[in-house]
């Protein structure tokens, strides 16, 4: 599984970048750092077109029940 798609479930499931980095160290993940995810939600929150993490998490539940 790409560290995107791992990233973007923890975030669904209301974990905060902190948690993020943190569970990726546990799932014994690299890169891992709490650097590394901030720069993938960054590009995540670009890609989806997401001024906050906030929109981020809406966007995805919105596209959760589309499909």
């Amino acid at each position: 599984m790409e560290v995107n798609t791992i990233i973007l479930n923890l975030l669904k499931k209301g974990m905060n970048q902190k948690e993020i980095s943190e569970q990726l160290v546990k799932l014994e993940i690299k890169p891992n750092s709490l650097s590394t995810v901030e720069k993938y939600l960054s590009v995540m929150r670009k890609e989806y077109g997401a001024k906050t993490m906030f929109h981020l998490g809406y966007i995805l539940y919105q596209l959760d029940f589309q499909s």
